[in-house]
Parts: C-alpha cells; sequence; structure tokens
C-alpha cells in the first residue's frame, strides 16, 4: 500500500510505464475537456491492462477517444438537497475502459450494469459505497493486482483492495481527507495483521 499526500496531475508523472494493474477513480466532477483528456492519457499510461474505471456526473461525462467500452450507473440515495431550484440527480455513471480480468464466477447479479448500493458511513462529502468498490475490485481485478486511485478522497477503493488481496496506491490533495483515508486505512491492516 502506497498513500500520497498531493496534487494528481504532477505525483501521476512519477508512477511509471504500466506501474499499476489498473485505475479505479473518482475525480473532481468539474474537470474540463483539457484536465480529462490530459489525466485519461496519464492512466492509459500507467495501466499495464489498459482497464480505466472512472465515476463522473451524466451531465459532464468523461469526453475521451475512444468512447468507453461499457457504461454502469450507480443510482444514489434519495435525498432532497439541492432540489429546490433544480431536479436532483440521484445517478452516477461509471465509464469503463479496456479490459483486466473478470472474474465470471461471481453470482449473476454482481454483473448488472446499474447499482443500488448505498454508502454505509460518511467520512468524505463525495464517498462512495464500500460494497459498489469491493464489486468492481472483484469483477475487474484479480489477487495481487495494484490499484490506482488517483483521486483517493476516504479511500474506499483501498478498503475494497486490502479486504480483497488487492495491492493500492491512493493520491489525495486534500490533507484532511488524506489524513482520515490514511487512518481508515491503517486500521483495516492492522485488523488483517491481527487476524491474519
Amino acid at each position: 500500500m502506497q498513500l500520497i499526500n498531493g496534487d494528481a496531475f504532477e505525483l501521476i508523472k512519477e508512477i511509471p510505464d504500466g506501474g499499476v494493474d489498473a485505475v479505479i477513480v473518482d475525480p473532481p466532477y468539474n474537470f474540463n475537456y483539457q484536465q480529462q483528456n490530459d489525466m485519461q492519457r496519464q492512466f492509459e499510461r500507467v495501466s499495464k491492462s489498459g482497464l480505466i474505471i472512472v465515476f463522473c456526473p451524466p451531465e459532464n461525462q468523461w469526453q475521451i477517444f475512444p468512447k468507453s467500452d461499457q457504461y454502469l450507473f450507480w443510482v444514489k440515495p434519495i435525498s432532497t438537497k439541492n432540489t429546490s431550484k433544480n431536479y436532483a440527480r440521484f445517478v452516477e455513471m461509471i465509464q469503463v475502459f479496456g479490459r483486466n480480468e473478470w472474474d465470471a464466477s461471481r453470482h449473476w447479479s454482481q454483473y448488472t450494469n446499474v447499482f443500488t448500493d448505498l454508502v454505509e458511513s460518511k467520512l468524505h462529502p463525495y464517498q462512495k459505497p464500500l460494497s459498489l468498490m469491493t464489486r468492481l475490485v472483484l469483477n475487474h481485478t484479480k489477487e495481487g493486482d495494484v490499484v490506482l486511485d488517483a483521486f483517493m478522497g476516504s479511500a474506499s477503493t483501498g478498503v475494497a483492495c486490502l479486504q480483497n488481496g488487492r495491492d493500492f496506491i491512493g493520491i489525495e490533495q486534500d490533507y484532511k481527507i488524506f489524513e482520515l483515508a490514511k487512518e481508515r486505512l491503517n486500521k483495516v491492516y492492522e485488523k488483517q495483521e491481527k487476524f491474519g
């Protein structure tokens, strides 16, 4: 496990070509086309398998060519937040570029392209459900793979990796969030060592 506090646009350049097996990432949703394109090129460079999974809002999809190989959808828990002047967005897209592993041994229900997982605890305003991140990790990677999340946030992807025998590289710019994520991952690691 490697955790890095800093700017993903700069730090990802330090990861060697083909240095990870997969990229699973939830980048900031306000990226413009140039930022998306620059980051996608870095993801393609570092992912030896070519697998890149990117969360995005439907109104600001990852507009990269070639287009995604698969489109998945997370139907988020309903709330009344921000609905006084507009419709609320309760769906996020998950764009899948390329392939790595595909674990076809799991129950068919793990392969639908619409997910309704709930966030269990809130450490970060844009936290993803651990159950959803675990599903993506198990469906697309194998034990021993190295997974990169360049916008780590609360480290749900990292927890899913640690709990399922994958290695993890996480980058987070916000120092306070980075420290919370590091603490969360250390608890998972210590628990595994204790019950090993």
